[in-house]
C-alpha cells in the first residue's frame, strides 16, 4: 500500500512539476538527488567530478520535463538521462569505449563460497562495489539499491532483458569474489 502511495504521491509532483511548479521539482530534486549522485559516482568512479555532472543531469531534466509523456515514467527516464551523461563522460575522459567485462564468464554462481554476511557489510560492500566494471556496478546498483526490475533496468542502460539479467549475473560473481579477496586480504 504504501509503495502505492508513493507512486501516486510521485506522479502528482511530476504532473506539477511538469506545470512550472519550483517547489514540486524542488521535491523530485530531493527525492532523489542523493541517490542519482551514488549512481554516478559507481559509474564514473569516486570522482570529484560527479558533483558536476549531477548538476548537468538536473539542468536537463528540469529543461525536459515538460516533454516527459509518461509521469509515471519519470524515475526510470531520470536514470537513463544520469546513465547517458555519466558514461558519456566516462567515454570522454579515457577516449575509448566502455565494454562490458565478463571476467567470470562461464563459472556458476555458487563457484564461489563466501558467508551472506559479508554483504550485510556496507563499507566493504561500497569497496568491493569500487573494484567492478562499469557494466558490473550500474547493474547492481540499480537492481539492489534503486530496486528497480529488470525491464526499467533494461531501458535505463539500453540493452535487452536478457542482457540486463545475464550482466546482473556476473556482477554478482564478480562482487561475492571481490569481496572475498578483500576479506582475504
Amino acid at each position: 500500500m504504501t509503495d502505492d502511495l508513493d507512486r501516486i504521491e510521485e506522479r502528482l509532483t511530476v504532473l506539477l512539476a511538469q506545470q512550472g511548479d519550483r517547489d514540486a521539482f524542488g521535491r523530485l530534486v530531493d527525492r532523489y538527488d542523493k541517490r542519482l549522485h551514488y549512481f554516478i559516482r559507481r559509474i564514473l568512479g569516486e570522482t570529484d567530478g560527479a558533483l558536476d555532472l549531477l548538476q548537468s543531469v538536473w539542468l536537463i531534466v528540469h529543461r525536459r520535463l515538460r516533454r516527459l509523456q509518461s509521469p509515471d515514467a519519470f524515475r526510470v527516464w531520470l536514470y537513463r538521462i544520469a546513465h547517458d551523461q555519466a558514461v558519456t563522460e566516462l567515454r570522454r575522459k579515457t577516449r575509448r569505449p566502455v565494454l562490458f567485462d565478463e571476467t567470470a564468464a562461464g563459472q556458476p554462481l555458487d563457484a564461489v563460497s563466501l558467508d551472506d554476511s559479508a554483504f550485510e557489510n556496507a563499507e566493504l560492500v561500497h569497496v568491493a562495489l569500487r573494484d567492478l566494471s562499469v557494466d558490473h556496478r550500474r547493474v547492481l546498483t540499480l537492481r539492489f539499491l534503486e530496486d528497480m526490475s529488470i525491464e526499467e533496468i533494461a531501458e535505463v542502460v539500453g540493452c535487452g532483458p536478457g542482457t540486463v539479467k545475464s550482466r546482473l549475473h556476473y556482477a554478482k560473481l564478480a562482487l561475492r569474489r571481490r569481496i572475498e579477496e578483500l576479506l582475504d586480504g
